[in-house]
């Protein structure tokens, strides 16, 4: 059974927003219920988010979140890394270092992600029913 599995959002296009608190509320309200670890990647274009801003968006967070967040620049990932749920804007090249992917075009979107995000780990991390064998071996 998997216990972990890692999250990737694009920062920039939710951080000083009206979807900010949702969009954190609702990673941390997942991790909550599935009883799994996230781990939480955010990224950012160069010169999209100001050390001021994205200092504040750590401040602001770290005490409410229980679980681990990466904040990088750049949505390339290493050679050693990899995804297992990834939420990019369209206008962004797919990264094969992942399992599954959602894209939006708009950032509002990022909350339709997140329930898709839900929904597949939900059905990954859930007992399945055991499938009884039909017999055909046998004589009359």
């Amino acid at each position: 059974m998997m216990s972990r599995v890692s999250l990737r959002l694009k920062l920039s296009d939710f951080i000083n927003s009206d979807i900010e608190k949702a969009v954190m509320d609702k990673v941390n309200d997942i991790h909550n219920d599935l009883n799994i670890t996230v781990l939480l990647y955010l990224w950012f274009d160069e010169d999209e988010i100001n050390s001021t801003n994205l200092k504040k968006f750590l401040m602001s967070w770290e005490d409410k979140l229980s679980f681990r967040t990466i904040v990088k620049q750049g949505c390339k990932l290493s050679a050693d890394q990899f995804v297992w749920f990834d939420i990019i804007p369209t206008n962004v090249a797919s990264n094969l270092r992942n399992r599954f992917q959602y894209s939006y075009s708009e950032s509002n979107k990022i909350l339709d992600g997140l329930d898709e995000f839900y929904n597949i780990t939900k059905f990954t991390i859930s007992d399945k029913p055991t499938k009884r064998q039909k017999r055909n071996d046998y004589e009359d």
